[in-house]
């Protein structure tokens, strides 16, 4: 999967300007994709996940993914960028 470097500057201008800074961009074998984390594993709000959306081509978008629910921590989530 290829993502231009100007989308993923995007993204991050327009979290920043929503006042979200602790993003990570990641791997994920499945699929052979990218993934975002926020935060310590939280869960964004669904216009977050519109506005990303928003912000890539019309051949992606992103899934938000439980990875756990660790009785110590709490739910683990991360976003998957997928092909369409």
């Amino acid at each position: 999967m290829r993502l231009d470097l100007k989308t993923i500057a995007q993204i991050h201008s327009n979290l920043l300007d929503e006042g979200i800074d602790n993003v990570q961009i990641g791997y994920t074998e499945f699929e052979s994709s990218f993934t975002l984390r926020f935060g310590y594993w939280e869960k964004i709000k669904p216009w977050i996940v519109d506005m990303v959306n928003g912000i890539l081509t019309d051949k992606h978008y992103i899934s938000e993914q439980l990875v756990d629910d660790d009785p110590e921590c709490g739910e683990l989530w991360t976003y998957i960028i997928l092909k369409k």
